[in-house]
């Protein structure tokens, strides 16, 4: 497959092994691959039926691999501090979240954006947002006690409490549908979503949750995602309220304000302590997950801010 040296060649260029910026188009044609790729993991049981196994191409392999590298070089750069035992992790964690809670993005959410503004930004984050009831749950394949007990209740949180109105994808499908009716306007150039930020933010808790041997990665970005959430979706609802946007529209968001601060502590107590009291080791890993984690978000959110924002 990669005789004439194009294979490599584009995958290079949208990973450079040294951590700086490749090339957007490469990137975001990997990551589209990336995406569909792991889209076929999740198709309905209804649909399955002509389906063959799910297995990994060369191409897909090099991508990972490739993206791997790129994201830890990245990390490595920064020549981050890591904590030594729990009690550290907990600390040092803390630290990483309030940094990584995009406080200027909250801002303009709350203050300054426009219906059109806050539309495309929650229609850039379905890529992640709408499944991840199924992220959830693959995070806690092969966990037990308090850990698997801890994801579980988030988990069932995820699933409305066993009602299906309140389930948070079916109250996401609803937001996405209302804000694609009403807040985007007619001949309004959706291409624009089209960004490898949008993917990578999606790809990255994919992949390392889909990977077994990435799993703590997985529970890194998890636990970061959930510790950052709650501040953004706050400032959305306060955005929405501002724009006389009624409720129903935003129950998701609204939902998750209190919800997700919930999540964020016991997981931290339920996951990254009682993992890492049981086997020190972890540290590196749930550690590189975080990190990694953050830097993806935060240059979608950079993104969103540069390119999504202020166009009416």
């Amino acid at each position: 497959m990669v005789d004439d040296g194009t294979i490599d060649s584009d995958i290079r260029q949208a990973f450079p092994a040294d951590g700086t910026a490749g090339d957007e188009q490469a990137k975001l044609t990997c990551m589209r691959e990336l995406h569909q790729h792991y889209m076929q993991f999740f198709t309905p049981p209804a649909l399955t039926l002509t389906l063959g196994d799910w297995s990994d191409t060369p191409r897909i392999t090099a991508i990972e691999k490739a993206w791997n590298a790129y994201e830890e070089a990245r990390v490595t750069a920064s020549n981050p501090q890591l904590p030594t035992n729990a009690e550290e992790f907990r600390d040092w964690f803390a630290e990483i979240a309030d940094v990584n809670e995009y406080h200027d993005i909250c801002d303009y959410l709350r203050n300054d954006a426009s219906l059109l503004d806050i539309a495309l930004m929650v229609l850039a984050e379905g890529k992640v947002e709408s499944y991840f009831d199924d992220l959830m749950a693959l995070a806690q394949v092969g966990a037990s006690g308090e850990t698997k007990m801890t994801i579980a209740r988030n988990y069932w949180d995820e699933m409305g409490n066993g009602k299906h109105p309140n389930m948070h994808t079916v109250m996401l499908d609803n937001t996405t549908q209302w804000m694609a009716e009403n807040a985007i306007p007619t001949g309004f150039d959706l291409g624009i979503l089209e960004i490898p930020e949008a993917y990578a933010n999606a790809c990255g808790l994919l992949m390392y949750l889909l990977r077994r041997r990435y799993l703590l990665r997985g529970l890194g970005g998890l636990g970061l995602l959930e510790q950052t959430a709650s501040a953004r979706f706050a400032a959305t609802v306060e955005g929405l309220k501002r724009l006389d946007v009624a409720r129903p529209v935003y129950r998701y968001q609204d939902t998750h304000v209190g919800v997700d601060q919930d999540h964020s502590r016991e997981w931290v107590d339920g996951v990254f302590l009682t993992t890492i009291k049981e086997n020190p080791d972890t540290i590196p890993e749930l550690a590189m997950g975080v990190l990694i984690r953050g830097n993806v978000a935060a240059e979608f959110f950079a993104r969103v801010r540069q390119d999504l924002f202020g166009r009416g």
